[in-house]
């Protein structure tokens, strides 16, 4: 499922390509080119291949905007015979992650979310395969470059976080982290444990969070973090830029080793 930026349903390829382009640049900073969305063949609704390279493009917003749901009547939309998205890598903050999307034979129908924006909804697909990978060095500095936000604001500075990620099932993964907290000459340790649930739409839900301080410092950084902690509890974070509309996923898999990789198909066949 793909927000579109026009106010009305596009009625040709380019308008098709500009729209999607322009929703994606409300949400992502893009390196300086001009072929992130490109569509070649077929004669519109119809098109034979189409594009979407992310590659280096970075998060420009602290918080990921819910992503939208169809509402009321829908129209069909179009045809695409071969869909790549490609991020090699997607940039956030200090880390970074990489996912591709292929598929083959994949209908859309146009459709309003609940503030009456455009959106292009996946009904059906023939076949496709979806994979993210963040390797523990970037998801470490994104769990650092956050606990450092949340820290500062008393005036704790997180000197260092090691991360500790076990398989806990083929869609879930435990996390242990063990971080470092300084304020002005004085020191401690904290321990922060949490689960990751991956569901069908590549959407992670966060449980079983907890904090733990050690030291006066560590005690101190662990009262104010487990009200933030507390508030991530069941907290849902989606994986992709996306959502794959109608079509679930399956044959999802989750794998560790030194990368987190996320692995599924969808579709028909």
């Amino acid at each position: 499922m793909f927000p579109l930026a026009s106010k009305d349903y596009p009625a040709s390829t380019q308008e098709l390509t500009e729209s999607i382009h322009d929703a994606l640049a409300q949400v992502l900073s893009f390196p300086k080119k001009n072929n992130v969305v490109t569509a070649q063949g077929g004669s519109f609704p119809e098109i034979d291949k189409m594009r979407i390279d992310l590659s280096g493009a970075s998060v420009s917003i602290r918080k990921p905007p819910p992503q939208p749901k169809p509402r009321g009547k829908r129209q069909s939309g179009v045809q695409i015979g071969q869909l790549d998205v490609v991020g090699q890598p997607i940039q956030y903050e200090k880390s970074k992650a990489n996912f591709s999307l292929k598929a083959r034979g994949l209908s859309f129908d146009f459709a309003r979310d609940a503030d009456s924006k455009p959106i292009l909804v996946l009904t059906d697909a023939q076949d496709g395969d979806v994979d993210v990978k963040i390797n523990k060095a970037d998801l470490q500095a994104m769990l650092l470059a956050a606990a450092s936000m949340a820290a500062k604001e008393h005036g704790v500075t997180i000197q260092d976080l090691k991360l500790d990620l076990t398989s806990s099932g083929p869609r879930a993964v435990t996390v242990k982290a063990d971080v470092k907290a300084k304020k002005m000459i004085m020191s401690g340790q904290l321990t922060i444990r949490g689960r990751a649930d991956v569901d069908d739409q590549l959407v992670a839900t966060l449980s079983d969070l907890s904090c733990e301080g050690h030291g006066v410092i560590g005690t101190m950084a662990a009262t104010f973090l487990r009200e933030r902690i507390k508030k991530l509890q069941g907290q849902k974070f989606p994986l992709m830029a996306f959502s794959m509309g109608d079509v679930a996923l399956r044959d999802l898999q989750l794998s560790i080793n030194g990368v987190v990789d996320v692995h599924a198909r969808f579709g028909r066949n």
